[in-house]
């Protein structure tokens, strides 16, 4: 441990601030399992997944402008987002069942694209790389997670393939 970084606290805008090079690297490796377990919520949801990527190409939509959400509604990233897609949803009444709330749909990509730029940059790099690709955004476990469908010749995106 004796070579471990220490922490230490600089100033930055008139401000004091702690840095903590061994808390961020915790904080990283936590992260990288709670987006294990996004793929663990995209996987419980595969048939509403399913449905929305019915629902695009029935809409005629590009999904180059329409992304998939699955958005925890307890999320403190989900739960602001699902609200502004869904003012005044009822949530309270799957909370009631015994029941995670949870946004499902369809929801614009800039807007969405714009909300990855802010708060995950990684992820945000990742919805644009996509292109035209059908795109699942899941939002749970305090991370986000881009899902992209790649092609198959059946014309299903790979993650939607019953396995």
């Amino acid at each position: 441990m004796e070579n471990e970084p220490e922490a230490y606290v600089t100033e930055v805008d008139g401000q004091l601030v702690l840095v903590d090079p061994m808390a961020c690297a915790i904080i990283d490796v936590v992260n990288q399992h709670n987006r294990t377990l996004c793929s663990k919520t995209l996987e419980a949801q595969l048939d509403r997944v399913r449905h929305f990527t019915r629902r695009i190409m029935e809409l005629g939509k590009d999904p180059a402008d329409v992304s998939i959400v699955l958005l925890n509604v307890d999320d403190p990233l989900g739960g602001p987002i699902a609200d502004s897609l869904m003012p005044g949803h009822d949530w309270q009444q799957y909370r009631d069942r015994g029941e995670v709330p949870f946004a499902r749909g369809l929801a614009g990509r800039e807007g969405m694209q714009s909300v990855l730029d802010e708060f995950s940059p990684a992820e945000g790099a990742k919805l644009r790389a996509a292109g035209s690709a059908v795109t699942v955004i899941v939002m749970d476990h305090g991370v986000v997670e881009v899902f992209v469908g790649v092609e198959r010749p059946s014309g299903i995106p790979q993650f939607l393939e019953r396995t």
